[in-house]
């Protein structure tokens, strides 16, 4: 990795907590697919370097899919939908839960096929800004193995494959707090991580929202658990993803935290629409030995990173659409 590339590795990471491995997979994704879109070599990076639905997902079909619409990627959150959210969040993921565990589940991906994902993602670019405008977002297709070996049995630290993904939701309990711990020991925080538990809880639960095609039930279990995290909270308005849909946003809250991760869920069909990450209290972000690098400074509602996910599926061959 040359000096430019170590940059922007740094400047991604704006604003967020300390890395540690309960920071989890999804700097695995962000990394991977910057790989995947000729970098040359593949990034390896472990949990310390980086900070669906209900429907039947059939092979080679679609989980999730809605065209694009004007939500911006910096700056404070734009216009949102003035509907209310009625309920508590445990109402809520409740009802959530009770919709999308009734649907059939979808056959299991075998050895040698792909997963497909399309999603639009932003993060807070490069520190100081440049004078040119950033540009918008555009829809990422990334292709992963279901069954990689690279990721399986220990391999890679904390990454893990699709498959084991899987095989660990098909395991989960019944009962939210039992699911909550198997889910910690799965993930478990680096030594010392200064992130309380209901920090860690969401972080987690973030990267398994991810897994494709995941179970009904499963999806379910997760929502139940979601509900139980110490802080959760739904906001009580709709708000807009990246892809400009509206979504219910379930995040986590407590005194002194900077920023709000947030679990973003389609109102009417509870399936999974994707993730965020919004600044609650004004602060300046500081790059130790970066001398050169001035602080940054964020203010409440501004938006850090988005994923929206557009389409899921499952196909035969990399390079293949559901």
């Amino acid at each position: 990795m040359n000096v430019d590339e170590m940059k922007d590795v740094r400047e991604f990471r704006a604003g967020a907590p300390k890395p540690d491995r309960a920071r989890l997979a999804e700097g695995r994704d962000r990394l991977s697919s910057a790989a995947g879109r000729g970098r040359g070599r593949r990034l390896r990076a472990d949990w310390r370097l980086a900070a669906v639905g209900a429907a039947a997902a059939l092979t080679a079909v679609a989980v999730l899919a809605s065209g694009l619409g004007g939500g911006g990627h910096s700056g404070a959150e734009r216009t949102v939908p003035a509907a209310t959210v009625p309920g508590s969040v445990k109402e809520l993921l409740e009802r959530a839960a009770s919709t999308v565990e009734r649907a059939d589940s979808p056959p299991t991906p075998h050895a040698g096929q792909w997963i497909y994902e399309k999603k639009l993602s932003a993060s807070p670019g490069i520190w100081p800004k440049s004078k040119a405008a950033q540009p918008e977002p555009e829809p990422q297709e990334h292709w992963k193995r279901y069954a990689d070996p690279r990721f399986e049995n220990g391999k890679e630290g904390d990454d893990r494959s699709m498959r084991e993904r899987l095989r660990f939701l098909d395991e989960l309990p019944d009962d939210p707090a039992a699911v909550l711990k198997k889910v910690r020991a799965y993930y478990p925080s680096g030594k010392g991580s200064p992130e309380s538990e209901g920090e860690h809880d969401m972080g987690a639960l973030s990267v398994l929202f991810k897994s494709q095609p995941i179970p009904p039930q499963a999806l379910a279990k997760l929502y139940r658990a979601l509900a139980a995290v110490p802080g959760v909270e739904v906001t009580d308005h709709l708000v807009r993803d990246l892809a400009g849909r509206d979504a219910l946003a379930v995040g986590h809250d407590e005194k002194g935290q900077k920023v709000r991760r947030e679990i973003l869920i389609d109102p009417h069909t509870y399936q999974y629409l994707g993730d965020r990450q919004i600044v609650v209290k004004d602060y300046k972000h500081t790059y130790p030995g970066a001398d050169d690098t001035p602080d940054r400074p964020w203010k409440a509602g501004d938006l850090m990173f988005q994923n929206a996910v557009l389409a899921t599926g499952v196909v035969d061959h990399k390079g293949d659409r559901p």
